[in-house]
């Protein structure tokens, strides 16, 4: 808990937090606009009005995210490789090991409070705009859950990126590429999920808002293995370098 309180103080002056909060806000101003524009041409398509209000907005909230996870954890880690502190803190009576998940941790939570504010606005134009016997709230619940855990594996990934890194367009461009290569392998076959980006892809590719229960078992385990990565390289890695780009 205590290296959990200094992290917090301390991504005050990182503007991690900030830049997910962003995504949040962008994401939702963008998917009302989107919506209000295309309603007519939306509820014409042939699915449920509650699978078209979640899926088919997503993408843009899937995108808001994503890019919002990228530069997030790029910067998380530049103020320790920043005058070689990330040296220090190995000499100091400090687990590196609690400061990589304390970092972990706040990203989820601003992760968590981004796909809030996305959800709550899709709620409202979905009280508003939606008849009130079609409306679900337990249908919003499950994918705002579902669509969480989904970006979970690309949170964990390139935070052990950034970790392994002292340059930041290292990270940058490693999420790039991460989600370039996960567009194309959006539609290959089943091998394609071990690509953490594709399964954060997955809520916008479905027609369904249904939440896919193999899929959340796979995003659990893909966020599972990066997180125990990256704290077996916070113990392991040498302090003479702190990372390895």
């Amino acid at each position: 808990m205590r290296a959990l309180a200094l992290e917090w103080k301390k991504e005050k002056r990182t503007g991690v937090k900030a830049v997910l909060l962003m995504a949040g806000l962008a994401g939702a101003s963008y998917a009302a606009a989107n919506f209000l524009v295309r309603k007519e041409a939306l509820f014409r398509l042939p699915l449920a009005p509650m699978d078209i209000l979640l899926t088919q907005l997503y993408g843009v909230l899937l995108m808001m995210n994503m890019f919002g996870i990228i530069v997030a954890t790029a910067m998380i880690y530049q103020m320790e490789y920043r005058g070689n502190v990330i040296r220090r803190l190995y000499l100091l009576p400090v687990s590196i090991p609690a400061v990589y998940v304390s970092k972990f941790v706040i990203l989820t939570v601003m992760l968590l409070a981004a796909v809030v504010i996305q959800n709550l606005m899709l709620t409202c134009l979905g009280v508003r705009y939606l008849p009130e016997d079609i409306f679900e709230w337990l249908t919003v619940l499950r994918f705002a859950v579902y669509s969480f855990v989904t970006s979970m594996p690309v949170l964990a990934f390139m935070l052990f990126v950034s970790s392994c890194s002292e340059n930041m367009w290292a990270g940058l461009g490693v999420g790039v590429i991460g989600f370039l290569s996960g567009m194309a392998c959006a539609v290959s076959a089943a091998g394609g999920l071990l690509h953490p980006f594709v399964v954060m892809l997955q809520p916008a590719l479905a027609m369904s808002a249904q939440p896919d229960s193999g899929i959340v078992v796979i995003a659990l385990l893909h966020t599972l293995c990066w997180l125990l990565a990256g704290c077996w390289k916070a113990k392991y890695s040498c302090c003479e370098g702190g990372g390895i780009v």
